[in-house]
């Protein structure tokens, strides 16, 4: 017999070991082994509660257990799950102690089953709360919000008070909402369809609509299935908004995959003109073409080539969505938190200002791009806009949703603020998104 603690464990090891998403890591972890779809649902809300705690938990584990960052991998998220249970989700400690100590008996031996115990016993013992109070402010943030220090230090100097908002709202559940998929379906059919499973409210964007309540998942429901409708965040939808794309136009997207706002793209356009979707993984590229066929897009050609170099000719319109710290993601994607670069980020940045300027060389005179990223951070916002603007006009981007951008940020001042649009998870209910508009003059 499989404990979902076992299999808890097993996901955060995957996670740990490869940087994949939670979801995906579920996928490779219990894909084929298990079919009940509560056990699934419970996998699923233990990995995202203690991704969202990490720091926290490896805190009480790392204080009662000096060997705790050096052990075998498995043990180590298994003890994880003990902490959690027992801090953080009202199990009884000896019966978290006790679910922990067999699965380590038959996973490992004897001697690690004796050592899981006494540092869970300590860890029951352990008062973190104590702790936090004689730390300074931004170890006590961090781990009294469960973010990681130089994200606290970097949304405290970004929104200032505000910041502790922003990591509230980070740890909340995600919000669902559903783009309706006008290929397949009108936006009054599909409403009717999903006040039957769900409590909805309108956005100020005509086919997207809020989840406020549901009895089941939009996901699992047929319609879903059939492509009549996707989940898509809002703000991401506003996205193809800005970038607006007429039928009967060539728009090159140059990190397309998995491919929602293209097929979003695909549906403004009524499945007229081409939308030419690039990414560098052959992998995704594969899916999305799946994902294509099924919401009835016919107008998308994927090509498996660098966002940065690829050469297309002149288009009407560049999408440019790159990889990104995903540091307005948190609340989706909670092991991104943990996962920071320094090398990395400076690199992505530097990916991005390439796209950039493969969208400027792609581009016709009087072409439109779209500049975009799921981050808050202003280096790979507003700081790219400000280089682009060497050779982009900035446009103004309609505040239908969300806020203005940055004006200063750590001595640097940026002057197209009241052009470019943010939207943040405390202030909108949505990802943190940067969106601007560049035109080719």
């Amino acid at each position: 017999m499989v404990f979902t603690q076992e299999l808890v464990a097993e996901v955060l090891k995957v996670i740990e070991e490869t940087k994949l998403s939670e979801k995906e890591a579920m996928k490779r972890c219990l894909s084929g082994r298990i079919s009940d779809h509560a056990i699934w649902s419970s996998v699923h809300a233990y990995v995202f509660e203690i991704e969202k705690r990490l720091n926290l938990i490896d805190f009480i584990l790392s204080s009662v257990f000096k060997d705790f960052k050096n052990c075998d991998s498995l043990f180590r998220n298994l003890l994880r799950v003990g902490v959690y249970e027992m801090h953080f989700k009202g199990v009884h400690p000896a019966l978290a102690t006790d679910s922990i100590v067999r699965i380590v008996k038959s996973r490992f031996n004897l001697k690690m089953a004796s050592i899981a115990n006494a540092v869970l016993r300590r860890a029951e013992k352990f008062d973190y709360a104590k702790r936090l109070k004689r730390m300074n402010e931004i170890e006590r943030l961090s781990l009294e919000y469960w973010h990681p220090k130089w994200f606290v230090k970097y949304a405290l100097d970004l929104l200032g008070e505000k910041a502790v908002d922003l990591m509230k709202a980070n740890n909340e559940k995600q919000r669902i909402y559903v783009r309706v998929n006008e290929l397949k379906a009108n936006v009054e059919s599909v409403r009717r369809y999903l006040e039957r499973y769900t409590v909805l409210e309108e956005t100020p964007l005509d086919e997207v609509f809020k989840v406020v309540e549901y009895e089941k998942h939009p996901s699992v429901l047929d319609w879903h299935k059939e492509g009549r409708y996707v989940i898509q965040d809002l703000a991401s939808c506003y996205v193809s908004h800005v970038l607006n794309p007429q039928p009967d136009e060539v728009v090159l997207d140059l990190a397309s995959a998995p491919g929602l706002k293209a097929s979003h793209m695909a549906s403004m356009m009524e499945n007229r003109g081409v939308i030419i979707a690039i990414d560098n993984s052959a992998e995704r590229l594969e899916r999305m073409k799946a994902k294509m066929r099924q919401l009835g897009v016919r107008n998308v050609v994927c090509r498996l080539a660098d966002g940065c170099k690829i050469k297309v000719g002149d288009v009407d319109r560049v999408l440019i969505d790159p990889p990104c710290s995903s540091t307005g993601s948190f609340r989706s994607y909670p092991c991104v938190k943990w996962r920071f670069d320094r090398v990395l980020y400076e690199k992505t940045i530097e990916v991005q200002r390439k796209m950039l300027k493969n969208a400027f060389r792609n581009l016709k005179s009087g072409g439109v791009a779209v500049y975009s990223t799921c981050s808050i951070t202003f280096e790979e916002n507003e700081e790219n806009v400000m280089f682009a603007s060497e050779f982009f006009k900035v446009e103004e981007v309609k505040p239908v949703i969300g806020v203005r951008g940055v004006r200063e940020f750590r001595g640097k001042i940026f002057p197209f603020w009241d052009k470019v649009l943010r939207t943040y998870p405390h202030l909108h209910d949505c990802t943190g998104f940067f969106i601007s508009k560049l035109k080719k003059v």
